[in-house]
């Protein structure tokens, strides 16, 4: 697990498992449950990177905003995921943010479809549309479109193989993709499965190689790839974390990757501090580098605030008719499907060992 310096109690085996921010500056001695903020947060198993980007986010905004947090360790595990949703709203935590990862968050919501789930971290549409969720971040279908349009830009006319994941966000993304090719004026010339092996993928001799999938799987196709096809574009979803050269293990020169923030855009945001000032905020706490993950749980928590302040009696009804921005972009929730409409997608591309962006607003 990735720690931020906040005092923790260790769970079964010495991992710890729970923490609690306490609230900085005038606000400090404020102590109540109604001024807690509850969250899961995934310090172990497969989402224990994101997981520390999510913590680093709110964090940064629970300082700023004077605010104790009361997190809890899912072990990026769907059941239990669900079983502390519940368990933190019934502690009367002002809010609880849903967890990480489109399982959970799926999770969630079904054990508790009469409940708000303020939901930073489930991109798939289907999450998007259950009663009760509110969502920051753009849904699955617009990932590998935003990728598309990066490679139409570099690569005019483009021939594209997809390898995808058998899970519905990867599905959600290829379908997509797949509807939004022609007007792309990109062709699909195969898709794969992560069980195929990279040699079949780089044989088939398309343009640029596109996937979607869990991060592990992404690695171990990748490292592949920039052997056999070292000049075919190459893009996918786990390049978009700041970790992901640790992930890799070597320099990811040139891949894409869609991300839901970039700090490169000035924003003027309705709501909330600007990129400059949260990225001012992180260095000054020693946060290391934020990426994408940290700031949509940032900004989850400004967007669910801000709903209890217009409906404290109905905030997902104040969530349904809410349209503003934060620094991570436009918030607006299509009222006919739940799905958010509002937040675009990035592309950014690695270069220098940085992610430098290359598109914005591109999906």
């Amino acid at each position: 697990m990735l720690s931020f310096g906040v005092p923790e109690r260790a769970g079964p085996g010495g991992a710890p498992t729970r923490g609690v921010v306490p609230p900085a500056g005038p606000q400090a001695a404020r102590e109540g449950r109604a001024d807690s903020v509850g969250a899961l947060v995934s310090a172990t198993g497969r989402y224990a990177v994101q997981g520390a980007q999510v913590r680093a986010g709110l964090e940064l905004w629970a300082s700023r905003a004077g605010t104790r947090l009361v997190l809890e360790d899912d072990r990026s595990q769907p059941a239990r995921a669900a079983r502390l949703h519940a368990e933190l709203v019934e502690r009367g935590c002002r809010f609880v943010l849903g967890p990480y990862g489109s399982d959970s968050a799926r999770a969630v919501a079904a054990a508790r479809p009469d409940a708000v789930v303020w939901n930073h971290g489930a991109a798939a549409d289907d999450v998007q549309c259950l009663p009760g969720v509110v969502s920051v971040p753009s849904p699955a279908s617009r990932y590998l479109v935003a990728l598309g349009r990066a490679v139409a830009a570099l690569r005019p006319a483009a021939t594209i193989a997809l390898v995808t994941a058998t899970g519905r966000f990867a599905r959600f993304a290829r379908e997509g993709l797949e509807r939004a090719a022609p007007a792309l004026g990109l062709g699909i010339l195969a898709c794969f499965s992560f069980r195929d092996p990279p040699a079949a993928v780089a044989a088939a001799g398309a343009d640029a190689i596109l996937a979607c999938g869990p991060v592990g799987a992404e690695v171990v196709l990748f490292r592949a790839l920039a052997r056999l096809v070292p000049s075919t574009l190459r893009g996918g979803v786990s390049p978009g974390l700041a970790a992901f050269p640790a992930l890799l293990g070597g320099d990811p020169e040139g891949l894409l990757a869609p991300v839901q923030w970039h700090p490169g855009p000035r924003t003027s945001p309705q709501l909330g501090p600007s990129s400059a000032e949260l990225v001012a905020d992180a260095r000054a706490s020693a946060l290391g580098e934020l990426d994408y993950v940290a700031a949509q749980a940032y900004a989850a928590a400004l967007i669910a605030g801000r709903c209890l302040e217009l409906g404290p009696d109905d905030p997902l009804g104040a969530a349904r008719r809410l349209r503003t921005t934060t620094f991570f972009g436009a918030f607006e929730l299509d009222r006919a499907t739940g799905l958010q409409r509002g937040h675009r997608l990035s592309v950014v591309r690695w270069s220098q060992a940085r992610q430098q962006l290359l598109i914005a607003e591109a999906s």
